[in-house]
């Protein structure tokens, strides 16, 4: 019984039951057959004692994992296939109908195993939610109630569109190759609350070990070092990662974290974003988007500019991580990931057959819900350059030559004007930074003489 399924009499009669047996369920007993008798006939009447005994007898079978992990729509959707609910509709039978409601206060489910020892903040309702997150329940209404949760339509006389609340600012960056790159930011109050949620939740969860982007303790040094001195590299992307990462990925996450449906929902609302019709018909008309894109991006999706994006995008990627590790194991080789950048590598004996690799890795993604990207795939010898995240990793990690000249220049050039534009100087401090760690520590300090020559004006 999904949430979008329609509540039919006996889907009704299943949830009022669900509910009526978890109530007090945490109490000494409260699981036993006859504890679940009695809340089962108080729900239904006394006359159903005839079905209703063996099917709680199957309930109290049920190990302690499995029945703690139940929401009450699981419950139910349980119940309503059991045999012994069947029983309940019998013709020559009482009429089944609910006599009383039994209602248990909402509460967080246990995480999986491995998970349970996290500090994870106990949110079992909107309300906890709210105050976890520091504002108040108009203000979560506002960023993530029902309102953010519309279907788009075309207005019509009789039917006029009204737009929720925009909370992103859509900004289209041109791509170093040509075309458009959507970055989605969200305005300051949602940023707020987003980060707030990265610290007290998403940065307490671990991601794979393979992942190396937005992970603390590592960074693109890490990813490219994995692949340093090996005799091949293979190199594949993923394509539109963070768009490609739905809503019901996010929804599942949150609930597999214990998270009660209200809760999960109102979370999944804060961290996701409908791509607004304009800005899909401008990327169209760039033609950077196909069908299935335009889909993609008018569906809840994760926002590329959102900070809590990037730490989600790496949980929802755990399947796919841990599955291309053992890949790369079964092949005697290494696997890492940063964002969307896939790499294996590996030493000449066993010899690489890359047709297989290739095929392997192919399936594995798509299965895990992703795509790659074909023009992006790279087998890199090391007979030729070998590149990882714009570093070349023959030997020891460090920037291409030309990046170096490049940089160089530009530096030249400025430290030759009378003055320079101040909004010059984070973008260049952060491009020299970025170089000095991996060039030689000659050229790092002229690159350092260089930038301390250029006269920055305001």
């Amino acid at each position: 019984m999904t949430s979008s399924a329609s509540l039919t009499y006996p889907r009704w009669i299943a949830l009022a039951l669900a509910r009526a047996f978890q109530t007090d369920d945490d109490a000494p007993g409260g699981r036993s057959p006859q504890a679940l008798l009695g809340r089962g006939m108080a729900c239904v009447g006394e006359e159903h004692r005839r079905w209703l005994l063996p099917l709680c007898q199957h309930l109290a079978s049920l190990s302690a994992p499995v029945w703690l992990g139940m929401t009450p729509r699981t419950l139910a959707e349980h119940l309503d296939q059991r045999p012994e609910f069947f029983d309940a509709w019998d013709p020559a039978g009482p009429r089944l109908q609910v006599r009383r409601l039994l209602l248990r206060p909402a509460r967080m489910t246990p995480p999986p195993f491995a998970l349970e020892d996290l500090p994870l903040p106990a949110w079992h309702t909107v309300a906890d939610l709210a105050a976890g997150l520091g504002i108040d329940l108009s203000m979560l209404d506002v960023l993530a109630g029902p309102a953010q949760r519309y279907r788009e339509a075309e207005a019509r006389p009789h039917r006029p569109h009204v737009q929720a609340i925009r909370h992103y600012r859509a900004v289209l960056v041109p791509k170093r190759r040509g075309g458009l790159r959507l970055i989605e930011a969200p305005m300051p109050a949602l940023k707020a609350v987003q980060r707030r949620l990265l610290r007290s939740l998403l940065d307490l969860v671990p991601v794979h070990e393979a992942a190396h982007g937005f992970v603390a303790g590592r960074n693109v040094a890490s990813h490219a070092g994995l692949h340093a001195g090996q005799d091949w590299v293979f190199r594949f992307d993923l394509q539109d990662f963070f768009p490609g990462i739905g809503a019901a990925r996010i929804r599942a996450l949150f609930r597999t974290l214990g998270m009660e449906e209200a809760v999960a929902e109102y979370l999944t609302t804060l961290c996701t974003v409908r791509t607004p019709r304009a800005v899909r018909e401008r990327l169209q008309d760039d033609g950077g988007l196909t069908w299935i894109d335009t889909r993609r991006l008018a569906a809840p999706h994760l926002p590329q500019g959102a900070p809590t994006s990037p730490q989600l995008a790496n949980l929802c990627a755990f399947r796919l991580d841990l599955r291309l590790d053992g890949l790369a194991a079964r092949f005697g080789a290494q696997y890492s990931r940063y964002a969307d950048d896939l790499v294996f590598s590996g030493a000449g004996t066993p010899a690489l057959d890359a047709v297989t690799l290739h095929a392997w890795v192919k399936a594995i993604v798509e299965e895990e819900g992703f795509r790659l990207r074909p023009d992006k795939t790279r087998l890199m010898r090391a007979g030729g350059r070998q590149t990882v995240t714009g570093l070349v990793v023959n030997e020891t990690p460090h920037i291409a030559r030309a990046d170096y000249d490049r940089l160089r220049a530009e530096m030249h050039r400025l430290g030759r004007e009378p003055a320079v534009d101040l909004s010059l100087r984070a973008p260049l401090l952060g491009r020299l930074a970025w170089a000095r760690q991996f060039v030689a520590p000659t050229r790092a300090a002229k690159l350092q003489r260089l930038f301390d020559a250029i006269s920055f004006v305001q």
